[in-house]
């Protein structure tokens, strides 16, 4: 698991590559400070200085890899070092799937996944919400706070809305409970309906894994309880953010509509293990 002083170290390497591109690199460090082994974490140093950094992120047989190379030490090589020793460990694991991500602005990220076989999965639009009065008065919906007899639910909603495997599924709610991560089921007229979820960090709230029933949707549920959650995180904090896929519009829409809006874009490659 990374030390203290190797923590510190990446977040003044982020520093810089997000100053140096105007862009920002999605690390989930909410992962990295609960490693539990040295496995997925690769570091390049050269005179002491830590240059190089490129994590791995699993969900169940899914994975995730995000790096970053400072600019003084770009077009080296170092990189393409980091990726190999991480595919190298990946293949010696049950993984199904690696998806390779980077800002969709960022001209480095595109030269390197140009240089590799991984073709475009997706894009997710990151979205902060700019502050406005918010409608949360319909009394039939309400959020309470998840327990682990909701898991199954929690896991066959991701399953329903997300396409997500289950194993994967089970994942993100293992995940969750080892992060303390704030969980809510949606409920109407006290049935469940769907779920939404929050990460506080430094000062901010991060909402995810929000999904409403396909037998609930376009009721207006997701708005209200949308509306409820970004009520509650207001009390702590205006820096809310949350991630849309480029193509769920529906979604987007109802974010917009909520105050949220989009500051940056991440795209993701699916690389071939």
């Amino acid at each position: 698991m990374l030390n203290q002083k190797q923590v510190e170290e990446i977040k003044s390497l982020q520093q810089q590559c997000e100053t140096f591109e105007n862009i920002e690199l999605k690390l989930n460090w909410d992962m990295l400070r609960n490693r539990e082994n040295d496995d997925d974490d690769f570091l390049h140093y050269e005179e002491g200085k830590l240059v190089g950094f490129l994590g791995l992120y699993g969900f169940g047989e899914s994975y995730e890899l995000c790096g970053m190379i400072h600019p003084q030490v770009r077009r080296k090589g170092v990189f393409t070092l980091l990726f190999n020793k991480a595919i190298t460990s990946l293949k010696q694991r049950n993984v199904t799937k690696l998806l390779v991500n980077a800002p969709a602005s960022s001209l480095s990220a595109q030269r390197f996944l140009s240089s590799i076989p991984a073709k475009y999965d997706f894009s997710e639009y990151q979205m902060k919400w700019n502050e406005q009065s918010l409608e949360t008065g319909n009394q039939e919906v309400i959020l309470r706070s998840a327990k682990s007899e909701d898991d199954s639910y929690i896991v066959n909603l991701d399953v329903i809305c997300f396409n997500v495997p289950e194993k994967d599924a089970k994942a993100f709610v293992e995940i969750g409970e080892k992060e303390e991560q704030i969980r809510y089921i949606i409920e109407r007229n006290g049935k469940q309906v769907g779920k939404i979820q929050v990460q506080r960090e430094n000062g901010e709230s991060y909402l995810f894994g929000f999904a409403v029933h396909p037998d609930f949707q376009g009721k207006g549920i997701g708005r209200v309880a949308l509306a409820q959650t970004v009520k509650i995180e207001a009390e702590h904090t205006r820096k809310i953010y949350l991630e849309v896929a480029v193509k769920n519009a529906n979604a987007l829409k109802l974010y917009e509509s909520t105050g949220f809006v989009t500051y940056q874009t991440q795209d993701y490659y699916q690389y071939p293990l």
